[in-house]
């Protein structure tokens, strides 16, 4: 293994990091999304009114929340994998990607 390498190659691209906050704002709002209902019906234990506000707020706006969430996960996922290359340090001379190969002629015999 020639060369150096970084202690922390996740977090030397920022869009994995955009990712992952994303991601966890994703699992966070899904997870409120399906216990609001839960919080919404007259049940035993008593509910204060700022957790039913918060549940009819997440009911009514937590389809459009998680659908935009869903969209910056996207972009920032394929931005993270298009400029993978770019973050990671990887210089070559003459390859964009650094993963050319090199082909040999085969040998009529």
């Amino acid at each position: 293994m020639a060369g150096t390498s970084r202690k922390n190659p996740v977090f030397a691209n920022p869009f994995y990091v955009g990712l992952m906050v994303v991601s966890t704002l994703f699992v966070v709002t899904a997870l409120g999304y399906l216990v609001a209902p839960n919080v919404l019906r007259p049940g035993q234990a008593a509910q204060g009114e700022s957790s039913r506000a918060f549940a009819a707020w997440l009911d009514r706006y937590g389809p459009l929340i998680l659908g935009i969430e869903f969209l910056i996960m996207l972009v920032s996922g394929v931005l993270a994998m298009v400029t993978d290359d770019w973050f990671s340090g990887v210089t070559t001379s003459g390859s964009q990607t650094g993963r050319e190969e090199v082909l040999e002629p085969i040998a009529n015999d």
